[in-house]
């Protein structure tokens, strides 16, 4: 009677454990960059180009978890050398205001770089020269 029992109790815990979902910890969302998504907490270390806050392997699977089940984002592989691994993710979909996104390990450090579309591009120079003509107006009201 005692076996019987142990038996139906493990053949239970085993059921629960196989039928139970597994636990999948969920993303943070991509934070938006002239339209890309960039991983959360990246810094800015220059023009277009972020630090992740994770190592290459750790970003990489951030990306394929949250934007490479688009059927617009594909992965294609750069380099992969003792020194450096990369790869690109082409952003397919017509008048993005991005790209791709440039995701590449150099002396352990994961860079991402963003490769915004001409049409954002434009925009982002016309913003700029706009900014800087009321900078030069606003100095000429001063005199």
């Amino acid at each position: 009677m005692t076996i019987r029992l142990v038996r139906l109790f493990l053949a239970a815990c085993l059921v629960f454990v196989f039928s139970a979902s597994p636990a999948v910890a969920r993303e943070t969302p991509p934070v938006p960059y002239h339209g890309a998504p960039l991983i959360p907490w990246a810094k800015k270390i220059g023009e277009n180009r972020f630090r992740s806050p994770r190592d290459y392997d750790r970003t990489l699977e951030y990306y394929h978890k949250t934007v490479l089940f688009s059927p617009y984002v594909v992965q294609e592989k750069i380099i992969n050398t003792s020194g450096v691994r990369a790869v690109f993710l082409r952003n397919k979909k017509k008048g993005a205001s991005w790209e791709g996104l440039n995701i590449y390990e150099y002396k352990g450090s994961c860079t991402i770089f963003t490769v915004l579309s001409d049409h954002e591009l434009a925009k982002i120079a016309k913003e700029a020269a706009k900014k800087k003509t009321g900078k030069k107006k606003s100095g000429a009201k001063g005199k």
